[in-house]
């Protein structure tokens, strides 16, 4: 004996039928967008980790270098700048930096760090903090001004990147005195009165202290 179902039965059957299916493929397109979402976030979440990284590394390595007296010559010109011995590092007068210990153990990134000497010469009557000054005894002395400029690149193994630069005042005691200059005469002039040139054959090749004045990000932060 055959059983014949109703038309209307095969006709609702075959409508829920299809609306199930309509249901599973709108669920499967919700689950892969939601999957899709959170790959996105974790990504971002991980660049994000990576650029701090990244600037933590440079900005450790700006500090060491700025904490040393001997890494910024007095007897340069302005422009010059005193980078380590790694022939990569490029566009270099000196090359006398040390590898600090911060940079050794930035494996798997690419490094670039120098000091240059910035504009003026000299920076007579220099103003300092007042906690500064009580350390000097002085709240003014002549300074000469570089910038520790940082790179770190982590691109090439796929971690971020950083550029900070740390501005440093370098405290200078000039040998015999100098007579500083004036409106009317913009030479300068030794003990003896003999036109010094440059204020950096009258100083020590090292700064004696220094202190940090300012720091900034290249592209973010204008000076």
């Amino acid at each position: 004996m055959t059983i014949q179902l109703n038309p209307a039965i095969k006709k609702s059957r075959g409508v829920a039928l299809f609306l199930a299916l309509i249901f599973m493929l709108m669920l499967a397109i919700i689950a892969t967008t939601t999957m899709q979402t959170a790959l996105l976030q974790m990504r971002m979440a991980g660049n994000d980790q990576f650029l701090e990284e990244a600037f933590q590394r440079a900005e450790a390595i700006a500090d060491e270098l700025s904490q040393s007296p001997r890494n910024f010559l007095l007897d340069t010109e302005v422009g010059d700048s005193n980078c380590p011995l790694d022939p990569k590092v490029l566009d270099c007068e000196i090359r006398l930096l040390r590898l600090p210990v911060s940079a050794a153990t930035s494996k798997g990134y690419e490094l670039d760090y120098r000091i240059t000497r910035q504009d003026p010469l000299l920076w007579q009557n220099f103003p300092v903090q007042g906690s500064q000054a009580k350390v000097l005894s002085s709240n003014r002395f002549d300074a000469a001004i570089f910038e520790v400029d940082v790179r770190v690149d982590g691109s090439a193994t796929r971690r971020g990147s950083a550029h900070v630069i740390q501005g440093v005042a370098a405290r200078m005691v000039p040998v015999g005195g100098v007579v500083p200059p004036s409106a009317e005469s913009p030479e300068l002039y030794d003990a003896d009165m003999v036109e010094v040139p440059n204020i950096s054959t009258l100083a020590s090749s090292s700064a004696t202290a220094v202190y940090r004045i300012y720091w900034r990000q290249p592209g973010i932060d204008s000076l």
